[in-house]
Formats: C-alpha cells, structure tokens, sequence
C-alpha cells in the first residue's frame, strides 16, 4: 500500500464572498513522528496543477512502511486563484506569497494565510514551497536558503538561485518559526509538464529521505546543479507581439553571449521593436516564455543569471 492511500485529508473553510460562500483549503497528513515535513503548492492560482501532480507522484513511489516521520501536504493552497487561472484571488487581489503569517480576521487572503500558518507550518521542521512558470512560462531553478542549502540540492534542480529571507513570504515566516526551507520553480505549461512534475516529485523523494521523514537507499548517481549569481528579469519596453527564438528546451541550459532569445515586434507591422540578447558569457535560462503572446511594457520575458559553478553531481 502507497502513502497515499494512508492520508487523512481535513477541510478546513475560509470565509469568502456571497457569491462564492465558503472554499475549502485542503491538508492532507500521513505519519505522526518527528520529523515533520509539509510540502505546500499552488500558492499562486496560476501555476497549474503541476505541483499538486508532482506531490501526487511523491505519494505513490512511499510505501506505508518507509514513513519514519510526518508529512503535511497542501496541494491547492490558493483555491479561488486556482479556478480562476490567477497569480492572487479574485476576490481581494492580493498575493498569498506576501501576507504571511495572515490575519484570521483579514480579507479573503489573510484569512487563508493564517489557516495555512496554523494547520500546515507550524510545528514543521522542512517547508517546502512547490513554484513553477504556470500558464505563461517555464522554469528550471530552486532557491537556496542560509542553513537550509542541503534541501534544494537534493531536489537537484537545473540551477540554484542564493535567496534570502523575505517578509511576507511563506518561506520567510517558516525560517523564522525555525524552519529548514526552499522554494522550487520548475516546469510549466508546454510539452514536458509531466517530466518536470516527475523530477519535483524525484527531488522532493531524495530530500525528505535525507532528514529523516522516509526510509530509503541514496541514489547513486545525480545530474548536476549548478549556482548562479543575481539574477535579471528581461522585460520589454513597451508592448507588442512577443516572438520567441528559444523553444522551451532551453530553459535549465546555458546559452552563449550575445545569442538572440527573442524579439518583441509591432502588431501590425511585424517589423522588430526590440530584441532580447544574452547578456552574460555563460548566462543560465532561469525562466523563459516559449510562446508567441501579446505583451505589455515591463512584462516579464526572461530570467537570467551568470553561471557560478557546479554544487552536486
């Protein structure tokens, strides 16, 4: 028997609007041990299903009798935002990812941050926070936190990103609560959703074996992830027609300087408004779009970063 078949899975109600009554945030818990780990994802609406498939994949590789600890599982944290494809919900407008620890008596968003802060992170000594590029775009990094490094490494994605805590943040309230934490950013919508929810949930396996949460053999060999320094949003300048020279096999690579990454053309014309080059020696695809889309001036297109060095292999 899976891990999954042993969850207990509570509803606990979040006030909302007359239209929408009630939704329901949903925490799934297996084991009663310490350690205790909780893997929370779709903080943000839209971000798909992706991290609720890789933490499905998660349950089903556990057998019942490999649980040493606890696992706490929010697969759907922002539900509203969800069902409406949105980064925030669309009944406050703000973004769950900037409000923790909430306020039980808040607006809609607050009140879901507070819920999630009492039932699922508190008391948890490893937080992690399932990201990805959504409906827009695709990721391929992790961020690694002070004191907290061996997580994201485990999880082995492509490259890691040194980040600090920030307030308002799911992973800062969890650090300073006492917490280990990362936060990973991979996959998205396009040809190999599913392939990165497998590598999450691989990653995800990896690690909550490290500490102590399952029982397990470590993995004898691992790809490379590789440390960038800070990173750089490439945005445009003004709006038009979003035309992409890198498909979405190139995020998690590195490319060249000065190679073209994509162009941002006029509407009607079709003659070029700007281009996007690769500004470092070895600059590291963070984050691409790899659609042909409508954009609007400053919207994010890339991110970047220059390669630093290799951290496990």
């Amino acid at each position: 028997m899976n891990a999954f078949d042993e969850i207990k899975w509570t509803e606990y109600p979040i006030s909302s609007s007359a239209a929408y009554g009630q939704c329901e945030l949903k925490i799934g818990e297996i084991g009663y041990a310490a350690p205790r780990a909780t893997i929370i994802a779709g903080v943000h609406g839209d971000e798909g299903p992706w991290g609720a498939l890789a933490i499905r994949y998660l349950l089903d590789s556990i057998k019942k009798e490999e649980i040493l600890g606890s696992l706490r599982l929010v697969p759907v944290a922002n539900p509203l935002a969800m069902e409406a494809d949105s980064r925030v919900s669309p009944l406050d407008n703000l973004d769950l990812n900037r409000v923790f620890p909430g306020d039980p008596d808040g607006s809609h968003t607050q009140r879901l941050a507070a819920s999630i802060v009492e039932h699922a992170l508190d008391g948890s000594d490893y937080v992690y926070d399932l990201h990805g590029g959504g409906s827009w775009c695709v990721n391929a990094f992790g961020f690694g936190f002070q004191g907290s490094e061996e997580l994201v490494s485990s999880i082995n994605p492509p490259f890691i990103v040194e980040s600090t805590q920030k307030n308002g943040t799911l992973t800062g309230y969890s650090m300073r609560n006492g917490a280990k934490v990362t936060a990973i950013e991979m996959g998205g919508r396009g040809k190999r959703e599913n392939e990165w929810a497998e590598k999450i949930a691989s990653g995800l396996r990896r690690s909550i074996r490290d500490v102590g949460i399952i029982k397990g053999e470590a993995d004898s060999e691992l790809g490379t992830s590789r440390k960038v320094g800070p990173t750089k949003v490439l945005r445009p300048d003004q709006g038009g027609i979003f035309v992409p020279e890198l498909d979405e096999e190139s995020v998690g690579t590195i490319i060249e300087k000065g190679s073209i990454l994509g162009r941002v053309v006029d509407p009607v014309t079709m003659n070029c408004i700007q281009e996007f080059t690769a500004p470092f020696d070895e600059t590291a695809i963070l984050l691409l779009r790899h659609r042909m889309c409508v954009v609007e001036g400053g919207a994010m297109i890339y991110v970047v970063a220059p390669l630093r060095g290799k951290v496990s292999s």
